[in-house]
C-alpha cells in the first residue's frame, strides 16, 4: 500500500528553497507571543547539534526561531500545563508532548557569541501525535526567559 506524501515549497532568506513535507509541518495555535499571525512552522534539526531545531515560519521567509529541546539542557525543568492549554493542542498523552525552549544568542562587539539563553518561561508544547503546539506562559516564577544554556 502506497502512501500519498505531499510536500510543499518554503522560500526561506536563510536557508533558501525548501522541499517540506505536510507532515513535517507544525500549526502553533494563536501564533508566538509578538508574532500572533505566524502559525505554521516547518522544523528543521541543526546538523551536529542534538536538541537544537530550527523553526521556520512557512508563510514569512525572514523568520525563523531557534529553539532546544527544554529537558535535554534543563533535566530538572518541570512545568505544570494548564489543562485548558493541553486540551487546545489536543494533548491528553504527556508521552506525545515535546517541549521546546526558544533561543536567543548575543554576540559580544567584535562577534563572538557571548551568551545563550533560553526562554523556559513561554515554552512551545507540541502534540506530536498531531503536528499542533501552542506557546504557553507559565505562572512558575522559578523560570525566566534567559536561563542560561550550558553544554
Amino acid at each position: 500500500m502506497s502512501t500519498n506524501l505531499s510536500t510543499m515549497q518554503i522560500d526561506t532568506t536563510r536557508f533558501g528553497t525548501l522541499d517540506a513535507l505536510d507532515e513535517s509541518v507544525v500549526t502553533i495555535t494563536g501564533g508566538l507571543l509578538g508574532f500572533p499571525d505566524a502559525t505554521s512552522f516547518l522544523r528543521l534539526p541543526v546538523d551536529d547539534a542534538e536538541g537544537w531545531v530550527w523553526l521556520q515560519a512557512t508563510n514569512d521567509p525572514e523568520l525563523a526561531f531557534l529553539a532546544i529541546s527544554a529537558f535535554r539542557f534543563f533535566p530538572d525543568y518541570d512545568i505544570e500545563l494548564p489543562d485548558a492549554d493541553a486540551e487546545s493542542i489536543g494533548l491528553s498523552d504527556p508521552d506525545t508532548a515535546e517541549i521546546l525552549a526558544l533561543v536567543t544568542v548575543r554576540d559580544n562587539s567584535v562577534g563572538a557569541i557571548e551568551a545563550i539563553t533560553a526562554n523556559l518561561l513561554g515554552p512551545i508544547v507540541i502534540n506530536t501525535a498531531a503536528a499542533i503546539g501552542r506557546q504557553v506562559v507559565l505562572s512558575d516564577s522559578r523560570y525566566s526567559t534567559r536561563e542560561a544554556v550550558v553544554g
